[in-house]
């Protein structure tokens, strides 16, 4: 929940990404042991002065916040406890941004694109630890 379709790049072969809207979540199987998340995701316009803010959760727990500055990919590393996780089968993570945006609102873009934007995502996994 909280993803547009997934987009291909034109110019660059396998190059693939989801928009989030303002929450997004992801749905995995629960390792139900300690892992390392990884994350991909950058902000290729600039429709704000300051940095995008972004937040990671599982259940209620931050386990990660961060800023995107435009043009700028992030690559996020970080632990996430068995605990965490939880004991059920599947477990669920959100990516929360502080504000979104409308590319069709925006006249410098020149687009008619109507949909709510937060962050691009290229990738999100989990590795055990």
């Amino acid at each position: 929940d909280g993803w547009h379709p997934t987009e291909i790049a034109d110019d660059q072969v396998g190059t693939e990404w989801q928009w989030s809207k303002k929450e997004a979540t992801l749905t995995f199987r629960n390792p139900k042991q300690d892992v390392i998340f990884y994350l991909q995701a950058d902000r290729p316009v600039n429709p704000f002065v300051e940095p995008q803010n972004v937040e990671v959760r599982v259940g209620e727990a931050v386990v990660d916040r961060f800023s995107i500055a435009s043009s700028r990919v992030e690559l996020r590393k970080f632990p996430i406890t068995a605990a965490q996780l939880g004991g059920g089968e599947t477990a669920e993570m959100r990516i929360i941004v502080d504000r979104t945006f409308i590319p069709a609102t925006i006249p410098a873009l020149n687009s008619n694109d109507p949909r709510e934007l937060g962050v691009r995502v290229f990738r999100a996994y989990i590795e055990p630890r």
